[in-house]
């Protein structure tokens, strides 16, 4: 007698029984003794800015900017360029938020530079940013001042852009909101 088992029941099945053969020994192992865990179950320890950090990054940025009377958008990106989180204050001019992101975005792009440093290299060789304008998560890549990349022991955990203000009052708002958090702008 031959059986008609369709060809995605029996892929199922077999998945199925090898997850569970997979995590019994997993879940033994955990029950035993914690150190015996396997090491592809324990967490990889990353350097990026964690949600709380980003949050506080806003916090400390937007009371900077209500303490000046300035109304600014804020982004905070990973080391990858993906936004973290983002906030454009009432009252901060119609495309702050983008400007923000994209002045982040090209922070993280060039391995974690300040917006003094974008501008300067984008005035030496403009056509060196000829073709990245795609590259951003639908974001733009604006290489201009209002940016501090976030260092902490060494590692690049992103970077905080604000828009909204002039440049260089956007970029002392944003120093001072990375210092905040116990991070740095320089390696």
């Amino acid at each position: 007698m031959k059986l008609d088992i369709p060809f995605r029941l029996m892929r199922k099945a077999a998945i199925a029984s090898l997850c569970s053969l997979c995590f019994a020994g997993v879940r033994s192992a955990n029950a035993a003794d914690p150190a015996s865990v396997p090491e592809a179950v324990v967490p990889v320890e990353t350097y990026s800015v964690s949600l709380a950090q980003a949050m506080k990054l806003i916090e400390s940025g937007t009371a900077e900017a209500r303490a000046h009377h300035l109304a600014l958008s804020f982004a905070v990106v990973d080391p990858g360029g993906h936004l973290i989180a983002a906030v454009r204050m009432d009252g901060a001019p119609f495309a702050s938020l983008d400007f923000a992101r994209g002045k982040a975005f090209a922070s993280v792009a060039l391995g974690g530079q300040s917006g003094t440093t974008l501008e300067q290299r984008f005035r030496d060789d403009p056509s060196e940013y000829s073709n990245v304008s795609s590259a951003g998560y639908y974001a733009p890549f604006l290489p201009g001042r209002g940016v501090q990349p976030i260092f902490s022991g060494g590692h690049l955990l992103g970077a905080l852009g604000a828009g909204g203000a002039p440049s260089d009052i956007d970029e002392r708002v944003v120093k001072s909101a990375i210092e905040s958090i116990g991070a740095s702008t320089t390696r």
